[in-house]
């Protein structure tokens, strides 16, 4: 039966944005979408067993993206909670030009919110996009370039966060571990009689559009908890108030100790600031259940100057001074 692969090494916005060459003459001619000045359609015709052979191989198997791995953050949340998971970057050393990643939280008490690109790397040229299908159960978030040229622009990131998805937990979530996994999918749709099969898997595209890479992938996980918040207080095991202690030393000089007090359980995140409002550390971000916490701040490779902590938490956020003095 003819089949219409679109190649692997084709630039995955296109697939991504509906735009598939639809016109396919005979079950020997492949058409696909390459990458020119001014984003003109090319035609590339494969005659014969053997190039027919090479294409479908290409389509199949992507290189493999040297080091590089994608890896979703785990979290612990109680039921009802928002929480945030991070998208990161690590060991990446290939020169890429786009960047896909489609993910499955197949749970019915886990939607997504929104997907936010604050801190990340994204780089001067590319746009973050997010493709949100909270009854199918998948998110899909890319970086692709804002304008079209040849060559595309390219990046190469070492490492760092790529996104930021924001999950609500249903009220009546269990206790248990929802897995945040890649989705890799062929879906096959039909055109005047040809199958057309869409390859939706974590990749890179390179510079030029013709190739895409596979990156490792590391799964992440939302570990819902049983809330310890009920009855907790009234026994005196836990703190009463939302509460930012002044560091100690202070001024100090390199270390400090920062403590803080949670009365309820939740997401936390306590940062280092400069007098410019620049983060300049991040001591915590992730969940804690109701208690006092007690953190080590090492400035060693700082300057000397007036710095501010900010603990943020569902309660709120509070905000203190502290000097360090070389």
């Amino acid at each position: 039966m003819a089949s219409d692969y679109l190649l692997k090494g084709t630039f995955f916005a296109f697939r991504g944005a509906g735009l598939e060459n639809p016109k396919n003459d005979n079950c020997g001619e492949f058409t696909i979408p390459r990458i020119a000045k001014g984003w003109t359609w090319m035609r590339l015709k494969a005659k014969g067993f053997f190039a027919l052979l090479v294409f479908v191989l290409a389509a199949l198997f992507p290189f493999i993206a040297d080091g590089a791995t994608i890896s979703v953050d785990s979290v612990q949340a109680i039921a009802g909670q928002s929480i945030g998971v991070g998208i990161r970057l690590k060991s990446n050393t290939n020169v890429i030009s786009a960047i896909n990643i489609p993910l499955d939280y197949n749970n019915p008490n886990l939607t997504v919110d929104s997907v936010s690109f604050a801190g990340a790397f994204l780089p001067v040229g590319f746009i973050g996009n997010a493709d949100i299908d909270n009854s199918a159960k998948t998110v899909q978030v890319s970086y692709i370039p804002n304008q079209f040229s040849n060559p595309l622009p390219s990046m190469n990131p070492s490492q760092g966060l790529i996104a930021t998805i924001f999950f609500k937990l249903g009220p009546s979530a269990p206790a248990g571990t929802i897995v945040l996994d890649s989705l890799n999918r062929d879906i096959v749709s039909s055109f005047a009689g040809f199958d057309k099969h869409q390859l939706v898997q974590v990749e890179f595209s390179n510079q030029d559009g013709t190739l895409t890479y596979s990156p490792g992938f590391t799964p992440g996980a939302v570990n819902v908890m049983l809330s310890t918040d009920v009855g907790d207080e009234d026994n005196g095991l836990l703190p009463q108030n939302f509460e930012l202690v002044q560091n100690y030393p202070n001024p100090f000089n390199p270390s400090t100790t920062i403590e803080y007090a949670l009365p309820k359980a939740g997401q936390v995140s306590l940062k280092i600031y400069n007098v410019i409002g620049q983060e300049v550390a991040t001591l915590v971000d992730g969940f804690q259940s109701a208690g006092s916490y007690s953190h080590n701040y090492d400035a060693s490779g700082t300057p000397s100057g007036v710095y501010f902590y900010k603990l943020t938490h569902a309660q709120g956020s509070l905000t203190r001074k502290m000097l360090l003095v070389k």
